[in-house]
Formats: structure tokens, C-alpha cells, sequence
């Protein structure tokens, strides 16, 4: 008799990854909608992914991965929901069209109107935010301070904080922080990626200093997730007036992002000057995260940081130096 499970994640794509890793081959969508959180005042508004998996006995059933079947009716949720699939070959091409027809009735369907950080709703907004948080604080674990690179098999490597409510902050040259903020969110299943400093992407809101990443963070706690904001220090001469910036958002975590396929005197250069100007202030830098590596036949010049690597090219670093293996 077959079985069924409810799965949730960011996207559909998130779900089937989920569907496969935790019930194999056999399992398939068979119902999925697309809930939204309506927010407060419009302002917290955010959508999920919901998703019935059916699962067949191993006798007699033949492996599909993630086959199209009968549609089962979502159970409720007591949210807004719109764009509800049920029945689709949830692979490829379908996966883009499903997405795309969402995200367009979303659009026409919800327009809040914006709230102003000066306005009283807005007050009003952050107490209401204050007495949800002291119902259910989030944790943070401390910061580790660097470790200096080594080759000694159980040192532990950096890893993204998991859990509710964290900001964890990319920090790096141009755009160069926006890839790794996004494949860190893939990786922990979805998380709000935001961008600040000089850095902005369309469709990832901004954020602009200490009351807007309050908000973020208040957020990221009534939806589960976890903050990722890729910081872009525009040119290496802007660095001094970013310290502050940066140090005002009042990360958990805060990563350095380096690009191995540039010079290594100059890289080096504008993340002393970082570490430097924040070690006055209340943030320092926990980890790496290396891009361009595999584009280089030199990648382990970025161990001279002395700062741990834990992230490499897309995903978790095996180690916290690269030396010839990455």
C-alpha cells in the first residue's frame, strides 16, 4: 500500500532533491502547491513550497524517479496560497514553466503597498516583531575566531550556521559575493539571500544598515530560514568607509570571499585592510569562501589569509587549505 509523506522546501526543485535523498527512487510528487505567507502589513511576505510524495512498496512497483500521479488535495495550511500543481513531471523544462506561472500570478495577485521605516505602522511593526522574538528567540552561536591554515586532518572546517533567524554575511570584491551567497542557500535548502554595501541584484531586497537587517533577521525567524546577505565593498579604496557598514549589521558570521584567479599581493592587500579596520569593531571575518579556484593553476595562494577555506567553488571545502588539492 502505498505510502505519503508532506515535504516542504524553496522550490520544487528543493522538494524532488529532498524526495529523492530521503525515500530513493521510487517516490513521486503527486500534489504540490505553492503557499504565501502574506507577511505583516505586507511587508514579511514570503513564498514555500509544499509537496505530497507518495511512496509505493519495493515489491511489484518499478523505479520512477519522481513520476507524474494522481493528484491528492493539499491539506490546509491556514496561509494564503495561489498557483497550486498537481500531476506534472516535475523535471527540466517543467520545473521553469511551473516557476515562472507562479511567480506571475504572484505578482499580479500580491502588491503590498510599501511601509515606511519612518512611518508609526512601521513602529508598530517592530514591536509586534519584538514580542514574537521573546516568545521564541533565535540562537547564535559565538563567533570562532580564525584559525591559521594547516593540513592536520581533524581540524574542523568552517561551515554556513544552520538553524533560524542567523545572518550570515559574504564580504567581497564587486559581485564576487552574490555566487556564494546563492549556492549556500541551495545547499541549506533555501534561505533569504539579500545583498548590501555596493551590491545589488534584481529580485533580492537590500539591506541598508542596522534597522533593515533587524527586519531581516525578524523575518528570517517567522519563516524558518536563515539570512545570507552577499556584501560588495565595491573597489578595494572603498574598504575604510565599509568597515563601519559592515560591522553595523551585526552579523553571527561573516565571510570573506577571495578570488584565487587574481594576483595574490592583491588580494591580500584589501583583506588585511578589512581585518584590520573590523578588529575595532564588535565582527570578525570566520571563513573563506574561495571562488575561480579550479580556473587557476595556483589556487593554494589564498592560504597565505590565514584564514580557514569553507566554501570552494560552489560547495563545502574539504579542508581548511587548499594547498595543490581543492
Amino acid at each position: 500500500m502505498p505510502k505519503r509523506y508532506k515535504l516542504r522546501g524553496a522550490s520544487l526543485d528543493a522538494i524532488r532533491e529532498k524526495a529523492l535523498t530521503q525515500y530513493g527512487p521510487q517516490a513521486r510528487i503527486v500534489a504540490a502547491e505553492k503557499v504565501i505567507n502574506p507577511g505583516i502589513v505586507g511587508l514579511f511576505a514570503a513564498a514555500r513550497f509544499e509537496a505530497t510524495v507518495e511512496v509505493g512498496e519495493a515489491a511489484g512497483i518499478a523505479p520512477a524517479a519522481l513520476a507524474p500521479g494522481p493528484a491528492a488535495p493539499p491539506a490546509s495550511t491556514g496561509k494564503t496560497a495561489s498557483n497550486p500543481v498537481a500531476g506534472h513531471d516535475l523535471q527540466g523544462p517543467a520545473i521553469a514553466a511551473l516557476l515562472e506561472r507562479a511567480d506571475a500570478a504572484e505578482r499580479e495577485m500580491h502588491r503590498p503597498d510599501p511601509v515606511s521605516t519612518a512611518s508609526p505602522d512601521f513602529v508598530g511593526l517592530l514591536q509586534q516583531l519584538g514580542k514574537e522574538l521573546e516568545a521564541a528567540p533565535a540562537v547564535h552561536p559565538p563567533l570562532e575566531p580564525p584559525l591559521p591554515p594547516s593540513d592536520a586532518s581533524n581540524e574542523k572546517v568552517p561551515a554556513p550556521l544552520e538553524g533560524n533567524g542567523n545572518v550570515i554575511l559574504l564580504v567581497g570584491l564587486g559581485d564576487d559575493a552574490l555566487g556564494p551567497a546563492l549556492e549556500m542557500s541551495i545547499a541549506a535548502g533555501g534561505s533569504d539571500v539579500r545583498t548590501a554595501g555596493e551590491l545589488t541584484a534584481f529580485g533580492h531586497l537590500h539591506v541598508s544598515g542596522r534597522q533593515s537587517a533587524m527586519a531581516a533577521r525578524a523575518q528570517a525567524v517567522l519563516t524558518g530560514q536563515n539570512v545570507v546577505v552577499a556584501y560588495g565593498l565595491g573597489k578595494a579604496s572603498d574598504i575604510p568607509e565599509q568597515a563601519h557598514a559592515i560591522a553595523g549589521l551585526s552579523a553571527d558570521q561573516v565571510w570573506v570571499v577571495a578570488d584565487a584567479r587574481r594576483k595574490a599581493g592583491d588580494t591580500a592587500a584589501w583583506v588585511r585592510a578589512l581585518q584590520t579596520l573590523l578588529s575595532t569593531e564588535p565582527v570578525g571575518v570566520s571563513a573563506l569562501a574561495v571562488i575561480g579556484a579550479s580556473e587557476t593553476a595556483s589556487p593554494e595562494t589564498v592560504d597565505g589569509l590565514g584564514i580557514p577555506v569553507g566554501w570552494v567553488d560552489g560547495k563545502p571545502a574539504r579542508r581548511t587549505s587548499l594547498g595543490k588539492v581543492h
